[in-house]
């Protein structure tokens, strides 16, 4: 058997996902007439990388929502099911937080009191950092390393974390890609959210390889 043909009889046949946040998880565009959440490309892709039609992915985003705002039970509710738990929950927050003068290790303290309560649904969480903004200046910029550097080094079993900043880039980009993508400065274009689904998709199928790998499988032969 293939090293191939062993990862693709493990990776899973069925996907529950929820898609948790603010605006930016909404699809928010266009000054709130449109909306074209990222869920649905995330969906789309992997699908095809998978193979599978049998993925469901919610999303569960509240333009202008706070981590220290309505977060916590806002995600307590969308995971009191427990028949039908989820298997990946994508979550992603601070960004209003840091707009009105939360501390990063404040919303960080918000953010880990989420991420237990989709990881004791027995979940893996999937923690997206904060985008740019268009006219921040270097307080702003160093508020949202720190959140980001806090969110890529949080450790937990079954949490894992995705540089979404370094993947949708608005400073030091051609202006044109720019203007395909970002909205408002702040907000996403559909362009954006399809992107931005796309490299989830990504960094969530390097997941699911390894967290399904299986063990002690023994040497792999053609």
């Amino acid at each position: 058997m293939t090293e191939s043909n062993v990862m693709n009889d493990t990776l899973p046949e069925s996907l529950r996902i929820l898609c948790f946040g603010d605006s930016l998880t909404a699809g928010y565009t266009s000054y709130g007439w449109e909306l074209y959440p990222y869920a649905d490309h995330l969906r789309v892709a992997l699908q095809h990388m998978l193979s599978t039609s049998d993925i469901e992915v919610d999303a569960a985003g509240l333009s202008g929502d706070q981590v220290r705002g309505s977060y916590l039970p806002r995600i307590e509710a969308k995971c009191a099911n427990t028949e039908s738990p989820y298997d990946w929950i994508v979550v992603m927050g601070g960004t209003n937080d840091l707009a009105w003068g939360q501390q990063p290790d404040s919303i960080y303290e918000g953010l880990k009191k989420v991420w237990k309560v989709a990881l004791d649904t027995g979940a893996n969480v999937l923690a997206l950092n904060v985008l740019e903004a268009e006219g921040s200046g270097d307080r702003e910029n160093s508020k949202r390393n720190s959140l980001n550097n806090m969110i890529a080094n949080h450790h937990q079993e079954r949490y894992y974390s995705f540089d979404l900043y370094s993947a949708i880039r608005y400073t030091g980009i051609d202006k044109d890609l720019r203007k395909k993508l970002w909205d408002d400065g702040l907000h996403l274009t559909s362009e954006g959210y399809k992107v931005m689904g796309d490299v989830i998709a990504v960094r969530m199928f390097e997941l699911l390889k390894m967290t399904q790998q299986p063990k002690n499988i023994g040497p792999i032969r053609d």
